[in-house]
């Protein structure tokens, strides 16, 4: 084998290692994504939340919203006794549909 093969042989090497990690890093990230929207369906919380900020909505009820990586969520209270009214989970991008 001459050089210029050894050399290309290990840039495609490199290559591939680099794409396995990229494709491992995304599956790892929409897994989390998927986890954490069951989990906001049955009713706990996601398990990364970045920012936990308290916002007053109305007279009668106040939210957190919480942002993870490229999704955030919130939960809605009532003022009067502190009960949990709704949650909303949505991609970064999008709003969420209460408002």
């Amino acid at each position: 084998m001459n050089e210029e093969n050894k050399t290309s042989i290990t840039k495609q090497r490199v290559v591939w290692i680099i794409v396995i990690v990229l494709l491992v890093l995304v599956v790892g990230w929409f897994s989390l994504i998927m986890y954490n929207y069951y989990r906001v369906n049955t009713e706990k919380k996601p398990i990364l939340c970045f920012n936990n900020v308290k916002e007053i909505e109305t007279n009668n009820e106040y939210s957190y919203t919480c942002y993870g990586i490229f999704y955030k969520y919130k939960e809605y209270h009532s003022n009067n006794n502190d009960k949990l009214i709704a949650r909303e989970f949505t991609l970064f991008f999008k709003d969420f549909d209460r408002k």
